[in-house]
């Protein structure tokens, strides 16, 4: 993404809540999760950030209280919001996945460990019309450790349709890392280019998106910004947009498709 340092190679892990009765305790995943930090630590508990929710919290699990009393911080949400994060490994307690793609928006953290996420096999039986994927486009994004729980599947491709995946690439090139989809031409530029796949035959999956625009570095917030307006498009609203994209932009995404090393995503 435009302007922004790297930060897809930052090593991730997490563990899974249970989906199942017979999941071994998830205190040992717990555990785990809190030596994988002490070792990106390179040993200093101090680095670590414990991000959670309310400092509540902590009561309910006696060993991040110990890790808090070994010198760890503990970095509770502001309002619902991911107010700030420290340079060193985080462990993130049972975060939701908007939790996470906050985090993701804070480029310190030199490791994060999601601890009791969810992914599609929490929500299989779920009597709704979309089944929730959970935190599956940050797995999917990042190919975390996995330290415990049921493991969640990391789709690969990223985004199955090559010719999608041009367009992403396409738009990561055009946007403004520190705006995102906030400003007015990055958005009518996505939107008319996601317009026009559509319009071609191009189905996309919103949370396939979210995954490859986290997998192409940008931020967590521009890429639930593109999730979001993928969802309204796919549910049939008109979205405004000025043509600033080449007529035949779609023509040229499928050629270079056509032309790219499978699976490079």
């Amino acid at each position: 993404m435009m302007f922004e340092d790297d930060r897809t190679s930052v090593p991730r892990a997490y563990t899974a809540l249970p989906d199942s009765p017979d999941h071994p305790d998830p205190v040992e995943d717990l555990k785990r999760s809190i030596e994988w930090c002490h070792a990106q630590s390179d040993g200093n508990l101090r680095a670590i950030g414990i991000q959670i929710g309310s400092r509540f919290d902590l009561k309910d699990e006696p060993l991040i209280e110990a890790l808090v009393r070994r010198g760890a911080t503990v970095y509770p949400d502001s309002r619902g919001k991911v107010a700030r994060l420290p340079a060193g490994p985080v462990l993130a307690y049972r975060p939701l996945p908007q939790t996470l793609w906050q985090i993701e928006d804070h480029r310190g953290p030199s490791a994060i460990a999601a601890v009791g996420i969810t992914g599609p096999s929490h929500f299989r039986h779920a009597f709704t019309p979309t089944k929730s994927v959970g935190a599956q486009p940050w797995v999917s994004a990042y190919n975390p450790k996995h330290l415990g729980g049921p493991v969640i599947e990391a789709k690969t491709p990223v985004v199955s349709d090559p010719v999608i995946w041009e367009a992403l690439k396409t738009f990561t090139n055009m946007i403004n890392s520190s705006t995102g989809l906030s400003h007015s031409s990055d958005r009518s530029s996505v939107t008319e280019g996601l317009t026009k796949l559509k319009a071609d035959g191009h189905n996309f999956s919103p949370d396939d998106l979210l995954a490859g625009a986290l997998r192409l570095n940008w931020k967590g917030s521009a890429a639930v910004e593109l999730r979001e307006l993928a969802l309204e498009i796919n549910a049939g609203k008109q979205k405004r947009f000025r043509k600033m994209l080449r007529p035949d932009i779609v023509e040229i995404w499928r050629a270079e498709a056509n032309s790219a090393t499978p699976f490079d995503h």
